[in-house]
């Protein structure tokens, strides 16, 4: 156990610290029009999802917005010429509102557009329990032309075809959004421990090894720290290792057998996994695991 307070294993820089924010706001338009009306139904509600969403990064001095990318939907019914005009006349006007309110530089957002939301309504219809369901799907994965897909399907199944008109199609004519942006980097230990008491995920996992050094090892902190970075990169194999064996350290087997699934095949990692089998009782296994450690030093040294 002593050993493997000197265990805790670095993880390369992570460079530019990227991170996206993302979400789905369903804005409603009056019939075959492609102005936003904000007072129109729900659309406060759906529009201030974009905005909070916008303003929780725009508004940290941490933090720098570098794209905000808009996907418009519309839903299969009518005719598709009509469908491409709404999709893209509705995300174009979604655009100009939020850059009526933020003036982004034009380099910032982006926008696409789908005229018919046929992914989604197949999701809906799999999921579902609806009558003729099979039949359903194979008109949706037909392959048709999109016009003629739609009259088949409302031709063939019409209770059906209502149905998803009420319930599903009203889903499908929808705005995704992405914000993309960066984090400032943090190289001073005192700010990244006081970062990562209120603000982990904005922390890489070189930056918080960097906090650990202003850490007393072995302390409640110190470990508490291997723990936070287990839980903000729950697939990185260092910090799966160190979260390992700190749970090691003070007792927690089950943690330390969870993390060591994902501490990946370095000598580190095979050598906590004797530490863990020995703890347990299986010597016989840890010498297994020692023994593999101790050929791969012999042959990097020859």
């Amino acid at each position: 156990i002593d050993h493997l307070k000197a265990l805790v294993k670095k993880t390369k820089a992570e460079g530019v610290k990227t991170r996206e924010l993302s979400g789905s706001a369903f804005i409603d338009f009056p019939v075959s029009q492609t102005v936003i009306y904000p007072d129109y139904r729900n659309n406060r509600v759906e529009l201030a999802k974009i905005i909070a969403t916008i303003d929780s990064v725009r508004n940290d001095a941490d933090v720098t917005i570098t794209s905000l990318w808009i996907k418009g939907f519309a839903s299969p019914e009518s005719p598709y010429d009509n469908n491409t005009r709404l999709a893209k006349g509705r995300t174009e006007a979604l655009r100009e509102y939020v850059n009526n309110l933020y003036h982004f530089p034009a380099s910032i957002i982006t926008t696409s557009y789908e005229p018919e939301n046929w992914e989604g309504l197949r999701a809906y219809v799999e999921q579902s329990y609806i009558t003729n369901r099979e039949g359903i799907l194979r008109i949706i994965d037909s392959g048709r032309e999109p016009d003629n897909r739609e009259w088949v399907l409302k031709s063939t199944y019409p209770t059906e075809y209502r149905f998803l008109l009420d319930n599903c199609y009203p889903a499908l004519r929808r705005s995704d959004y992405k914000v993309e942006y960066v984090i400032r980097s943090f190289s001073n230990p005192k700010d990244i421990l006081r970062i990562m008491r209120t603000a982990p995920q904005k922390l890489s996992l070189q930056e918080l090894y960097v906090g650990a050094q202003e850490l007393e090892p072995g302390s409640e902190e110190f470990y508490e720290l291997f723990d936070i970075a287990v839980m903000m990169y729950p697939d990185d194999v260092v910090a799966n290792l160190n979260a390992a064996n700190a749970a090691m350290i003070n007792g927690n087997m089950r943690n330390a057998e969870r993390f060591l699934a994902k501490a990946g095949r370095s000598d580190e990692a095979i050598y906590a996994r004797g530490v863990f089998a020995a703890l347990n009782g299986d010597y016989e296994k840890a010498e297994g695991y020692f023994k593999v450690v101790k050929d791969r030093i012999a042959e990097a040294a020859d």
